[in-house]
């Protein structure tokens, strides 16, 4: 007879990865934790997800779109243009990473350690790609709008990454100066102010 699974199961399990992968980090979180602090057993975890991996992406996934939602509203409430993109790259780069680093550095050390062949569990990354190039397409004048795409929020993520790592080992970056810096790249500026 098939198992039933239960929404308030599966939602209890992500609540507390949540809380060991933000505490633990992904390498020396483990399923067994997870399963105590959700006093459930490890198979029962199993029964909802196929790996740790696949549990994390459960997490982090919300976690993320949630992120980039607030950046998108911090984006749409600024006047300019300049200020719109400064909100994206300091909300990428600043303000996600610090939001719950724990977090953020576990999907680092995941997909930093995952067989190749496997891949990842869902295209979140695509998503992401996609959502930041939506929120430049709102903040670059239509002169400009040509690196409102993908590959450009690829760029920011990947960058991102590396703030993530960065923050976590304590080397920490002039934010400001570097959200300039791509604002102004994004944006078309030389250093004497023309486009």
């Amino acid at each position: 007879m098939a198992q039933v699974l239960k929404p308030a199961v599966r939602k209890l399990i992500v609540d507390k990865a949540a809380v060991v992968f933000a505490s633990e980090g992904y390498h020396r979180a483990t399923v067994s934790m997870i399963a105590a602090r959700a006093r459930v057993a490890v198979g029962t975890v199993y029964t909802y997800f196929p790996s740790k991996l696949h549990l994390l992406y459960a997490v982090y996934s919300p976690w993320l779109k949630e992120q980039l939602e607030t950046i998108a509203a911090a984006a749409d409430a600024a006047d300019t243009p300049r200020a719109k993109i400064k909100a994206i790259v300091l909300g990428l780069w600043r303000d996600t990473p610090t939001a719950n680093p724990g977090l953020a550095n576990s999907l680092m050390e995941a997909l930093a350690s995952i067989d190749p062949a496997k891949g990842k569990p869902e295209p979140l990354l695509l998503l992401a790609e996609r959502r930041i190039a939506e929120m430049l397409a709102k903040a670059l004048p239509r002169s400009r709008r040509r690196y409102a795409d993908d590959l450009v929020g690829n760029l920011l993520l990947m960058a991102y990454d590396g703030y993530v790592i960065n923050r976590r080992l304590g080397d920490l970056r002039d934010y400001e100066k570097l959200a300039d810096i791509m604002t102004d790249l994004l944006l078309g500026r030389s250093e004497n102010g023309e486009g």
